[in-house]
């Protein structure tokens, strides 16, 4: 199988401190920490552990015929696994294959999962990589009771993964190599927005051309960006400039403009009459800012073929949306930088090949081609309201939801929104609901799942949010991207709805709003219950 090159210095913890109260109960600062450590140290932390399976697995052979039925088995007790990268199930034709997609009624257990490198999640929780493995097990009915079969196309990966199902205690397991199955194209079924992500492959290639060092696009490439290569822009998205980010640190996709997110969420002021310390919000700017300033400083315009790359995942979401509303035509490289490690791809760590961005004189149009991309305070006004149907989902840790911390220490009212549910994105002990352990997407069944447990309703609209909304637009991308189109963005979030003084749910379970002149906590009477957790008036968030 295809192993990661690493170089001896990773950066292996990045804490996207702007984003812990999307989904954590940190108090943290507008900055991202970047720390290189030896990936001997992160083995030793147990967090990036390989699991592969020691030793050689024995394992026997199912026939074509035995996967047939597994394939047509509503039997919850025969299970058939597709151990495949996440990107060849969703929809990709790789390693050769003339289909991309995945046998139907299969699960997905990547062997990838085993030993990519790990180190973190968006928001810098290291969940052990064990439990990313486990819960994947658990929500797909890979269990000890049932009956598995293991396949791949290549006869590299199901091995792995049987192995490894063997040495969590599962006896009934079989292998198999469905290649011939695959290219068939026989109930083979895939994600109509499979495409939403890139394979590395692609990007690769892409970026070859794009530098020099290859002269030609293959098929694959061909069929993304066709002739245009030109019209072609890499993206390094991420905190901070390109030297405060992981740019140069970890590195970047050869041939990769960096963008600092806070070129479309500005650092300002919106409601001047708070404290200076909790005055400053990180806002989504508008489409139209984005598409007169921002955009063409970049190279892009309405014509323009972007494909995002960047070291986590919620960024490129955040982004995507943005291009999308604007109509230009928009991808994100699978697996963040994960699995372009894995593959062998080498990341550009010097600076003298900074990518400087050759700007456009204008975006090419004044229009905003898809304004449904993202919902507003406006409209989510509607929906809480009910004039509108459809379901405001609340991201945030639970510390957050119930009200007993803002999340951020550079905002200072704690509470929940009336109406809103809760479906938290993450747990520093349980790591990242919706993505799995290389940043890719999990299948729609376990979206599905996880949904419902939480009383959302993916047949419904569903606007995720949280603080800043930077976690519910990688929610909202990453379940779009297995066809859960319900699922949308709310481009604000708590902060501005707070700041803006509109009524909210207290610790106490009161309604209050803030009053931006008094500067504090009010209730329906207009009496001050600020009371240092509601509404931090003095030292309770240092």
């Amino acid at each position: 199988m295809k192993k990661k090159m690493l170089a001896s210095l990773l950066c292996v913890t990045i804490a996207t401190s702007m984003l812990m109260g999307c989904s954590t109960n940190s108090k943290s600062d507008k900055k991202e920490e970047v720390t290189q450590k030896e990936e001997a140290s992160a083995e030793d932390n147990g967090y990036n552990k390989s699991a592969m399976p020691k030793g050689d697995v024995k394992v026997d052979e199912a026939t074509k015929e035995q996967v047939e039925a597994f394939m047509n088995d509503s039997d919850e007790k025969t299970v058939l696994v597709d151990a495949r990268p996440q990107e060849s199930y969703s929809g990709w034709a790789l390693e050769g294959a003339k289909t991309g997609g995945h046998l139907k009624n299969a699960k997905l257990f990547s062997s990838r999962w085993l030993d990519c490198y790990y180190s973190g999640n968006d928001y810098g929780s290291t969940a052990p990589r064990t439990t990313y493995l486990a819960r994947a097990m658990e929500s797909q009915g890979i269990t000890k009771e049932a009956e598995i079969i293991v396949y791949d196309y290549s006869g590299e990966h199901a091995i792995n993964v049987a192995g490894y199902f063997q040495e969590n205690g599962l006896e009934n397991v079989k292998v198999f190599k469905a290649n011939e199955m695959i290219d068939a194209g026989t109930a083979v079924e895939s994600y109509a927005n499979y495409d939403r992500f890139l394979p590395t492959e692609i990007v690769k290639n892409i970026s070859d051309v794009k530098t020099g060092k290859s002269s030609e696009l293959t098929e694959e490439a061909k069929a993304i960006v066709e002739d245009n290569i030109d019209k072609v822009v890499l993206v390094d998205v991420a905190w901070g400039n390109s030297k405060a980010s992981t740019y140069f640190s970890r590195g970047h996709v050869p041939g990769a403009v960096h963008i600092n997110t806070d070129s479309y969420e500005r650092p300002r002021v919106y409601v001047p009459e708070k404290r200076a310390e909790y005055a400053k919000e990180w806002r989504l700017i508008t489409p139209e800012e984005f598409r007169d300033t921002v955009a063409p400083q970049y190279g892009i315009t309405k014509d323009s073929i972007v494909i995002l790359t960047g070291p986590t995942a919620a960024p490129q979401g955040r982004l995507g949306f943005l291009l999308r509303t604007l109509g230009v035509k928009t991808y994100a490289m699978t697996g963040a930088l994960t699995a372009w490690e894995y593959n062998g791809y080498e990341l550009d760590t010097d600076e003298s090949t900074l990518v400087v961005p050759t700007a456009a004189d204008s975006f090419g149009t004044d229009k905003v081609s898809n304004p449904e991309e993202l919902i507003w305070m406006d409209e989510i006004k509607t929906i809480l309201s009910g004039e509108k149907e459809g379901q405001v989902v609340d991201n945030r840790g639970k510390t957050n939801w119930d009200g007993l911390e803002t999340g951020y220490s550079y905002h200072d009212i704690a509470g929940r929104i009336e109406g809103t549910i809760w479906c938290p994105e993450e747990s520093a002990e349980d790591g990242d609901f919706f993505t799995n352990i290389d940043f890719t997407a999990r299948t729609q069944d376990e979206y599905v799942s996880l949904l419902k447990n939480y009383d959302v309703n993916p047949d419904k609209l569903v606007a995720f949010f949280c603080g800043d909304s930077w976690g519910a637009a990688k929610i909202a991308y990453w379940c779009q991207s297995v066809d859960l189109n319900n699922i949308k963005e709310w481009a604000n979030g708590w902060l501005p709805w707070s700041n803006e003084g509109n009524e909210f749910i207290d610790h106490n379970g009161k309604k209050v709003h803030y009053d931006k002149y008094l500067d504090a906590v009010v209730d329906e009477n207009g009496k001050d219950v600020s009371d240092g957790v509601n509404f931090l008036t003095g030292e309770e968030q240092k």
